[in-house]
């Protein structure tokens, strides 16, 4: 019983937290730019009748089909269906961090903290309320219900799932490969061979065959096996600027973990998880900060996708976390995370500079973001010594 009244409430302040959200964001002025979700939209207008299709907005194709099946079928408007799937995919992510967690860490506390932790991250839901025609809604839930999978070594239904999640967003198929690298290891060596084999032809025909059978005219991919694509490829390391602010949305993400707990403390929580898992989770970080650093130039957006890793991380951490410190995170995360504000949508200088982190943008927003960051995770040092340094209650 209380279990289900754990997960009622989590639900109840899940709902709070979407609508809270909702009433303190603005809506994309889809008539005065155009970016992204013009393909989008054009996909939910007309299916792959739509044109133009670019590359690589056309293979993500399964948010865009269910709001022209809710459209054409249903009657709703286009901007109903992605507004309703913006809903119930910032839902199933809330609840699916809550539930994972509580799984996992075997704590109501750790899994009532991951889930506002992931709630006052900017671009998993405030972001995606903001702009709600991106591809991403279901990713998110689709990614952790993988990862239950590979956890516990089901192999089967978490090819399934790779095999749907992957047509909302790439980032999907990570939990398939770092369980290939992780807890199929540990399977007889048939077992193994026969997994990757499966692996390999199932990413290949969920990822290949969109690209084959879709007739893209544009392409917008950052990188891509064109002479252009490949260089850019190459060149993007060698570029400061990009790199700034590659490596301050990654530590702008993590703040959570990096104000309750030092580097040590990080280690020592990793290094508690069983091999298994800890393999996982570096192939997992690994990749996907490959995708991250190569996919384009929204690093911030990216960077959600640590969002496995940072939610066990925080399972291990915050049952031995004094509550002070947890409370004075909570609000640091809310206040950098810029909840109460409206997106700028004056200029595109403006809106990149919201949160910083664009590209190779660096200018005088983002050194004051980078300032800022620095002072939190400064603040959480000093409260974790402060409260270390306290003699205990006899």
């Amino acid at each position: 019983m209380k279990r289900i009244g754990d997960f009622i409430l989590a639900a109840l302040l899940s709902i709070g937290l979407i609508l809270s959200l909702d009433a303190l964001t603005n809506s994309i002025n889809i008539e005065k730019f155009a970016w992204d979700f013009r393909y989008y939209i054009a996909m939910a207008q007309d299916g792959f009748k739509a044109h133009p299709l670019a590359s690589p907005f056309a293979y993500r194709y399964a948010i865009p089909l269910l709001v022209y099946a809710i459209h054409h079928w249903l009657g709703f408007s286009i901007e109903t269906g992605f507004r309703g799937l913006a809903y119930l995919g910032a839902f199933l992510q809330l609840m699916g961090v809550f539930t994972f967690t509580a799984w996992f860490a075997r704590s109501r506390k750790a899994a009532f903290i991951a889930l506002l932790v992931t709630g006052f991250s900017l671009f998993h839901v405030k972001f995606l309320l903001f702009d709600i025609y991106r591809p991403d809604h279901l990713t998110y839930a689709f990614i952790l219900l993988g990862t239950y999978f590979a956890f516990q070594r089901k192999f089967i239904p978490l090819l399934i799932v790779t095999l749907i999640a992957s047509q909302t967003r790439e980032f999907a198929i990570i939990p398939l490969i770092a369980h290939l690298f992780s807890f199929a290891r540990t399977e007889k060596r048939r077992s193994f061979l026969s997994q990757s084999w499966v692996s390999v032809l199932t990413l290949i025909l969920a990822l290949g065959l969109p690209r084959l059978l879709i007739p893209v005219t544009e392409d917008f991919q950052f990188v891509s096996l064109t002479p252009d694509g490949l260089l850019r490829g190459l060149l993007a390391p060698l570029i400061f600027t990009r790199d700034i602010n590659f490596v301050y949305t990654l530590i702008a993400y993590l703040l959570p973990i990096l104000m309750i707990a030092s580097v040590p403390q990080i280690k020592s929580a990793y290094l508690s998880l069983s091999d298994e898992i800890r393999k996982f989770l570096l192939v997992y970080t690994v990749i996907v900060l490959f995708f991250s650093f190569l996919g384009g130039t929204d690093f911030p957006r990216f960077a959600t996708y640590l969002f496995a890793p940072q939610i066990i991380l925080l399972g291990v951490l915050i049952d031995k976390t004094n509550n002070i410190l947890i409370v004075i995170m909570l609000i640091a995360v809310f206040i950098f995370n810029l909840l109460c504000l409206p997106v700028p949508l004056a200029s595109v200088e403006a809106y990149r500079d919201f949160y910083g982190g664009y590209d190779v943008r660096l200018s005088a927003s983002t050194l004051w973001r980078i300032v800022e960051l620095a002072s939190f995770i400064l603040l959480g040092w000093f409260v974790r010594k402060k409260i270390s340094f306290e003699p205990a209650l006899s």
